[in-house]
């Protein structure tokens, strides 16, 4: 009995010597698994213990996540390495209450030809947003775009990027979904990415659709598709001819279908060309939607008609922009008279503002509609904000100003406030006919705003600003000079480089 006791007290001695003892683990580097992120790796650990994970690539600005896991196998997988650089990741790894200590190098090349250059000229990192700051770019391309969104540092070191050129043209606008991976869009294709590169989802639109400009996500998780259908037609001027950017598409993801559409045209009038002065086709070219959930409505932004509401089951509700030239609804003008649903524009005493004013050919110092406007949203106050691009501004060719606005909208009266804005001030410096974004950060009550393609100045380029929003202080300011090297000198859709949109956004996986 004494001699199986001593036998049993050291096996438990030499479990315990074995469970405390030094971690002995091999190391590989997989560098840009999916491809198409160069700056991303997966570290592949094998241990003879089971442990969890965190790490750090060091450096001026350190990115760092943990990871709960344990096990004996763990693919680490590693986001926000420097380009051009060997990095050095520290990694830690915990075991039986103690702990491991290493740093991997990783070694990353250039970033390719035609990156822009990112200076960062305002940064208040105390009062900002938290997060990094994540672009939807696009390089031009001889008439299309290669897309390449990236992430960039406080210091304007690109950190994260992925290369979309395999799609063949562009693809976006560039989001985050609430399970992390990042969402960009084809013509008749979507892709959900996790932070690697790895293609998670592809859904394969019906060639009849083509997406353009925006995916609004549900929060059932359905994508609300901004949509051209390739058999619609329309008749404008006693002629019928095709029509473009005028349909919303429900994406159902569980029977993978679209199952639900809204005709923009049923709403609003194809004739009114006041604002439209390229194609007759692309009378309405919407750009932008937003789902509100309290109410199951849908705002639409419409570059050459403004912005509108309408209900899901198909109601109109209603219309912002200049009261100019606006007639009938429908593909043949059959449907109802559109100007009961323009909303009046009032003052800070609720008094309504000139005809001048309301029909758009002159502005109020404190109240201007929204010209060639793109990013509608909701901020949790019920107001609507926009990026108000000013091209064509009171119907005049001459660039003025672009800037981020706030309207508060009264459905009951039919009336509209403008309660904020910025950018008006800075004139042609902040001006951008096309694109561009606004975000209202609930987290700190700032707004984000992308200028994203200032051209007057011919030294093309977008800035990034977040703006305290009850003082008006800038916080954070970043200009992001493009260099147009696969496009050409012409002007024109697909010959300049462009950033659409930007969002504040953790850079983890």
């Amino acid at each position: 009995m004494i001699k199986l006791k001593f036998l049993v007290y050291l096996l438990i001695v030499c479990l315990a010597s074995c469970s405390t003892g030094a971690l002995k683990y091999t190391t590989s580097i997989q560098l840009n698994p999916s491809t198409i992120n160069p700056l991303a790796a997966i570290i592949k650990l094998e241990a003879d213990q089971e442990c969890s994970v965190s790490y750090k690539v060091l450096g001026q600005q350190e990115i760092e996540q943990s990871f709960e896991v344990r096990s004996k196998i763990i693919d680490i997988p590693i986001v926000g390495l420097y380009p051009n650089r060997v990095n050095k990741v520290a990694l830690k790894l915990t075991h039986n209450n103690a702990e491991t200590r290493d740093t991997i190098s990783i070694t990353t090349q250039p970033l390719p030809p035609g990156f822009p250059d990112i200076e960062v000229i305002q940064l208040k990192r105390a009062k900002m947003t938290e997060g990094l700051h994540a672009v939807d770019f696009h390089f031009a391309q001889g008439g299309k775009y290669h897309s390449c969104p990236m992430i960039f540092d406080d210091q304007g070191q690109v950190r994260w990027f992925l290369d979309l050129s395999f799609n063949g043209r562009m693809a976006g606008p560039f989001q985050q979904l609430p399970n992390g991976r990042i969402m960009m869009a084809g013509r008749h294709v979507i892709y959900e990415f996790d932070m690697l590169g790895r293609i998670m989802e592809k859904i394969e639109v019906p060639n009849n659709y083509g997406i353009h400009h925006d995916i609004a996500v549900m929060p059932s998780g359905d994508y609300l598709l901004a949509v051209g259908k390739r058999d619609s037609r329309m008749v404008v001027g006693g002629e019928t001819m095709k029509s473009d950017n005028d349909w919303i598409a429900l994406w159902n993801k569980k029977e993978n279908k679209i199952t639900k559409e809204w005709d923009l045209a049923k709403h609003l009038d194809v004739n009114r060309h006041a604002l439209n002065l390229s194609r007759k086709v692309d009378w309405l070219h919407m750009n932008g939607l937003f789902f509100n959930e309290k109410d199951s409505t849908i705002i639409i932004s419409n570059k050459n008609q403004g912005l509108c509401e309408i209900t899901w089951n198909d109601k109109l509700n209603w219309i912002l922009s200049p009261k100019k030239n606006w007639g009938k609804a429908g593909r043949a003008s059959e449907g109802p008279d559109t100007n009961p649903y323009l909303l009046t524009a009032i003052d800070n005493n609720k008094v309504p503002y000139s005809d001048e004013v309301q029909q758009g050919t002159k502005s109020a110092p404190d109240f201007d509609f929204a010209w060639g406007n793109h990013a509608p949203a909701l901020m949790p106050n019920g107001n609507l904000i926009v990026f108000d691009n000013g091209t064509y501004r009171n119907f005049i060719e001459t660039p003025s100003y672009s800037r981020a606005v706030e309207y508060k909208i009264n459905k009951t009266n039919m009336t509209v406030q403008q309660i904020w804005q910025y950018g008006k001030e800075k004139k042609l410096d902040f001006f951008s006919s096309i694109i561009s974004d606004v975000d209202y950060i609930e987290a700190t009550g700032n707004m984000l705003i992308t200028s994203g393609f200032i051209d007057p100045t011919k030294i093309r380029h977008g800035k990034i600003v977040e703006v305290d929003r009850n003082s008006g202080e800038e916080l954070f300011e970043a200009k992001i000079t493009y260099k147009d090297l696969k496009g050409s000198t012409s002007p024109g859709w697909g010959q300049r480089d462009i950033a659409y949109r930007s969002e504040r956004m953790l850079l983890k996986y």
